[in-house]
């Protein structure tokens, strides 16, 4: 389980299976990898990246200092997408 508190806000969850997004004056957000695309990423000249699923339903800021959580998350996800169309 991957549970990250960003300075945003945010809380990001993922537990292999299902991304959960919570957000301070938003609606919670679920995202079960089988339909979730690789994330998209954008990132800025002071650091900041931000991580857009699902074609923009959520929308992630990560701080500078936040880059080795977002790797992390990135990863993470890219693993259980792996493992999903392997063993399809």
């Amino acid at each position: 389980m991957l549970e990250l508190r960003l300075r945003s806000g945010m809380v990001v969850a993922f537990d292999g299976r299902v991304v959960e997004v919570f957000g301070e004056q938003q609606p919670s957000r679920r995202f079960h990898i089988a339909n979730l695309g690789m994330p998209e990423t954008r990132d800025a000249a002071d650091g900041l990246r931000t991580v857009t699923l699902d074609g923009g339903d959520a929308t992630l800021a990560f701080a500078a200092e936040e880059a080795p959580a977002c790797v992390r998350l990135l990863a993470s996800i890219a693993e259980a997408r792996a493992a999903l169309t392997h063993d399809a």
